[in-house]
C-alpha cells in the first residue's frame, strides 16, 4: 500500500516541477517596471508569417526560486506564428496556455514539496508553429 500512495505524490511533484519550469528565468525588475503589469518588462511579440520559425523571445517568472504553496506566475513571449508552448521535464510535457498571439502565461500554486526533491532543476520550453517547426529554450529554477 506504501507504494500505491507513493505514487501519486511523485506524479504530482513532477508535474508541479514541470508546471513552474514552464517559464523559468528570471527577469530584473528596474523600479519602473515593478509597479507596472506583467508584460510591462517582457518585449512585444514579433509578428512573423505562419511558414517561418518559431522564436522565443522571452521567459519571465515571478521568482527563480519557490517553496511549497507558493503561487508561481510566468509569461513566455515568442513569435505570432507559435500555436503551442509547452515546458518539458522528467519525460513529461505540459502545455502552457496562451493569451494572446505571441504571449503564453500561467499561474500555479505549488503542492507540498517534499524535501527531497529540492534542488535545482532544468528543464525545456518548446514553442511550435501550425507547420510543426520548433524552437526551444533551456530553463532552471530552484525548489528549496
Amino acid at each position: 500500500m506504501l507504494r500505491n500512495r507513493s505514487t501519486p505524490w511523485k506524479r504530482s511533484a513532477v508535474w508541479a516541477i514541470a508546471a513552474l519550469l514552464a517559464a523559468c528565468a528570471p527577469h530584473a525588475q528596474t523600479p519602473a517596471s515593478s509597479a507596472a503589469s506583467p508584460l510591462a518588462a517582457v518585449p512585444t511579440p514579433l509578428v512573423l508569417p505562419t511558414e517561418a520559425p518559431p522564436q522565443i523571445l522571452a521567459v519571465q517568472l515571478s521568482d527563480s526560486v519557490f517553496h511549497s504553496g507558493e503561487t508561481v506566475t510566468g509569461t513566455i513571449v515568442t513569435s505570432t506564428n507559435v500555436s503551442d508552448v509547452r515546458v518539458q521535464f522528467g519525460g513529461r510535457s505540459a502545455p502552457i496556455p496562451q493569451r494572446e498571439p505571441g504571449v503564453f502565461a500561467l499561474s500555479y500554486t505549488l503542492p507540498h514539496i517534499p524535501f527531497f526533491l529540492a534542488g535545482t532543476y532544468t528543464a525545456q520550453v518548446v514553442a511550435r508553429n501550425p507547420a510543426g517547426l520548433s524552437a526551444s529554450r533551456n530553463v532552471s529554477v530552484s525548489i528549496r
